[in-house]
């Protein structure tokens, strides 16, 4: 599978708009191609939405995009209220080949690890050794990359991982713990360059939520 990692950063009276008005259209949307996580910032760069999609292959997408660009629905947003535009594709890390979806969460923390050329492998070895302890103290929710040797566009050698909390005090729980546990920090930090963590809240309509 293919997945559309998308981010929009709107002015600052535009995000509830955005997420109001693709609300308006997502079930319309969703029939096309599977809707994996809507997400709105809550710490980090605010004003933002971030969404991800998943497609068959580069051909389904390019087929569902010209689908849905032919709807009088499409596209859902105000051009003016929106700032900047992010898009990627990445693939499932072999370890979490499918996202998971459903309730787990009322904030959801997303990690984006800049890896070293050529360390993806280990990196994916590491962590199908290491991720079911990690996932006793919570669970991974989905993790995708976009390695150099496979993609040619977009954020090169990107490894990105969501996790669900119950709240920010869950959040601070495993973390502490997740320091405990042998092996685990070795999983990443021998091949990384850098790293950025936020805060998100699923919409209403989030299939991660």
């Amino acid at each position: 599978m293919l997945y559309e990692v998308r981010a929009y950063t709107f002015t600052t009276d535009g995000l509830d708009e955005a997420v109001e008005d693709f609300g308006r259209i997502i079930e319309q949307r969703t029939k096309l191609s599977r809707l994996i996580c809507f997400f709105r910032s809550a710490i980090g760069d605010l004003d933002r939405i971030f969404h991800i999609w998943e497609y068959e292959n580069a051909s389904h997408r390019e087929s569902v995009r010209a689908a849905a660009q032919s709807q009088a629905w499409w596209p859902p947003l105000k051009a003016e209220k929106i700032l900047y535009q992010q898009t990627r594709l990445m693939m499932a890390a072999p370890f979490c080949a499918s996202p998971r979806t459903g309730a787990m969460g009322s904030v959801y923390e997303i990690r984006s690890d800049m890896i070293h050329t050529g360390s993806m492998g280990k990196l994916n070895t590491a962590w199908d050794t290491h991720l079911p302890a990690r996932e006793e103290l919570s669970p991974l929710a989905a993790a995708f990359a976009n390695p150099a040797s496979e993609f040619a566009s977009g954020i090169l050698n990107e490894f990105l991982h969501i996790w669900p909390y119950r709240d920010l005090n869950h959040w601070a729980e495993v973390h502490k713990s997740a320091k405990e546990i042998t092996g685990w920090r070795d999983c990443s930090n021998p091949f990384l360059k850098a790293r950025k963590s936020e805060i998100w809240y699923p919409v209403d309509y989030s299939p991660m939520h």
